[in-house]
């Protein structure tokens, strides 16, 4: 039998401690369940995913051209 050791999905907790942040960045941490090293990923694919319903929208002709171009510009700033 092969075991697997999966780290908690807290113990990032620690590595944080490790990393000397402070007191108020880890219970800040610990409200929202995300590493600070993590959020520029999430942020990533929350774009992705705008990006993606901006798009269907002009595809499905919800939005004009216009609309599309202003909102485009809007999200890259």
């Amino acid at each position: 039998m092969k075991w697997v050791i999966k780290m908690s999905d807290w113990d990032f907790l620690y590595e944080m401690k490790d990393r000397r942040y402070s007191e108020a960045e880890i219970q800040d941490a610990m409200a929202s369940g995300v590493a600070p090293w993590e959020w520029a990923f999430i942020e990533k694919q929350g774009r992705k995913a705008e990006w993606e319903k901006l798009k269907s929208l002009r595809d499905a002709g919800t939005i004009s051209r216009e609309e599309f171009k202003k909102r485009k510009v809007e999200m890259f700033r």
